[in-house]
């Protein structure tokens, strides 16, 4: 079986830059090496806000891993490129190249200053994960009970106008109520880049039915995540390639077939037994056809389906 990979979340430019490490070859769980094993790949790239540090000091931290990513995407002498629109998309996947997108994991980083949005969009960010933990400018993450402030709606409305794509992974329900509406009367998508379904776990971090009802009417995208907390509970053994098939299961059931990608979270979280790298995904599939899923739809969750949403959202 031989696949492409479009996938909605990794961490590693932000590992990458704090390790020290080149793309091609790293101790990270995504590599160039490893992303072989695959016809064509797509890769969002999220530089998270550290939770230890303030919004400001994130906000000049985003902007050295940026340039540093574009440091080592250069130095890959035309392996990867960045992508900012369908145009180098296309250009990309049709020079035989890698392709890496650029964005952001906690929109604090903003400081309340909404002008930052478009130095983001300037800088190649097309999309953006609203929220982490806790309750920050933009509003309330999964672990509150709180919406989004007035600067996050502002945030949420802008992002749809100068064309970034926001995240409702990490946010709380009220947050993401608050986001479909902001996108309903848009007429806009959003999507979920690194959510597991709530009705498969009930984890606040992962997505409840009736978001992904929302989402999908909107012609959204939700991510499986390889987050193993997210995926089962881990107090007496690991979650596992079942888990996640599990989750899988539970989206297609809900009719999900033409809006379900991998988000992995890989470089932010443990990997399920059986896991170590971008290039294990192999496993999924085989399960996933072992249990009576076709070719064609299991290259829907791994290619065509994150590719046909963005292939719409970049301008």
């Amino acid at each position: 079986m031989k696949l492409s990979l479009f996938d909605t979340h990794c961490d590693t430019a932000f590992e990458l830059f704090h390790r020290n490490e080149a793309l091609c070859d790293n101790t990270c769980h995504i590599s160039l090496s490893h992303a072989k094993k695959y016809e064509k790949y797509v890769q969002l790239f999220a530089i998270w806000a550290n939770r230890r540090k303030d919004d400001e000091t994130c906000w000049q931290e985003f902007l050295q891993i940026a340039d540093n990513f574009d440091r080592l995407i250069a130095n890959e002498n035309g392996t990867i490129a960045r992508v900012t629109d369908k145009k180098t998309l296309d250009q990309a996947l049709q020079n035989g190249q890698r392709a890496a997108i650029l964005a952001v994991e906690d929109a604090r980083i903003l400081a309340g200053d909404i002008d930052r949005l478009q130095t983001l969009y300037d800088k190649g960010v097309r999309c953006i994960t609203l929220l982490w933990g806790g309750e920050t400018c933009i509003g309330g993450s999964h672990d509150t009970n709180v919406g989004l402030t007035d600067f996050g709606k502002l945030v949420t409305k802008r992002c749809f106008e100068i064309g970034i794509v926001p995240d409702i992974s990490h946010a709380s329900e009220q947050s993401t109520d608050d986001v479909i509406e902001i996108a309903q009367a848009c007429n806009k998508p959003f999507i979920a880049t690194h959510s597991n379904s709530y009705s498969a776990y009930a984890h606040t971090r992962n997505l409840r039915d009736r978001h992904l009802k929302a989402l999908m009417e909107l012609g959204g995208t939700v991510g499986v995540s390889m987050c193993c907390s997210h995926l089962r509970n881990c107090s007496d053994k690991n979650a596992a390639i079942d888990d996640v098939v599990r989750h899988i299961d539970r989206y297609m059931e809900l009719g999900a077939q033409d809006h379900l990608c991998f988000g992995c979270d890989f470089d932010g979280t443990d990997l399920p037994t059986g896991m170590t790298n971008v290039g294990d995904l192999y496993a999924i599939a085989e399960a996933l056809f072992t249990r009576g899923y076709s070719q064609e739809l299991i290259d829907k969750i791994f290619w065509h389906n994150a590719h046909s949403f963005f292939q719409k959202q970049l301008t």
